[in-house]
């Protein structure tokens, strides 16, 4: 049989008792003195500054891999438009063989004689035209015309020719205001006629009165009209 342990409360804490004591009594030795050498060490040398650049160097890329990036890029884009052109001639092709097949169907259906009335309308065309009905011809109708003696011309009487000469307009005859000499018959005249005062040069028309000024003197003027001249002053006619 095995030893039975105690289990009596006192004995236990007889042991525990004993454990604190050594553990106590341990830590009450004393410390023996140990030296201890210092040396100094140098520190390190810094780092040069051609490390960071070569790392930096690293992480750029190199031009040869961006030349190749951008010619995969180009591959890339040339070769999804040649699908594109590809896939639409494609469809190109397919829609004009449907139109073919569509064709060939309305072909296929239309029949080849001519529906009658095609050819009864040649028939219509090939008979002959029936000519027009003949018009009768109408005789002319004369009819005569009594020719009626013409009035006998009658000679006018003084009152028509008084009141035909009242009717007509008199232009009053101009009257020389002033001169302006050029000399060599050149200048200009100042007219009155009527009540308008008028100026004109040499060759031109005084007014309505149907006189035109011929030249210009010192101290007159000379108009004419239908051929026959007038000698003119200032203030009247000579």
């Amino acid at each position: 049989m095995s030893p039975r342990l105690p289990t009596s409360r006192a004995y236990w804490n007889l042991r525990a008792e004993q454990v604190m004591d050594r553990v106590f009594s341990d830590g009450e030795r004393t410390l023996e003195a140990v030296q201890v050498q210092v040396r100094e060490v140098k520190a390190p040398p810094p780092a040069s500054a051609s490390t960071p650049t070569s790392s930096s160097k690293d992480t750029q890329p190199s031009p040869r891999v961006l030349i190749s990036l951008l010619v995969l890029t180009l591959i890339g884009v040339l070769g999804t438009l040649t699908l594109g052109l590809q896939w639409w001639s494609a469809q190109q092709a397919l829609q004009r063989e449907r139109n073919l097949a569509l064709i060939e169907k309305l072909r296929q259906r239309t029949p080849d004689t001519p529906p009658a009335e095609t050819a009864t309308e040649i028939q219509d065309a090939q008979e002959p035209i029936p000519a027009p009905p003949v018009i009768q011809q109408l005789e002319p109708v004369t009819i005569p015309i009594r020719s009626l003696p013409l009035p006998a011309e009658t000679e006018p009487t003084p009152a028509q020719v008084e009141s035909a000469a009242a009717t007509v307009p008199v232009t009053p005859e101009p009257l020389l205001v002033g001169v302006v000499h050029g000399g060599g018959g050149q200048g200009s005249a100042i007219f009155q006629v009527g009540e308008q005062s008028l100026s004109a040069a040499p060759g031109e028309s005084i007014g309505n009165s149907g006189w035109s000024l011929r030249s210009v003197t010192a101290n007159g003027a000379v108009i004419e009209r239908g051929g026959t001249s007038r000698s003119l002053s200032v203030g009247g006619a000579f």
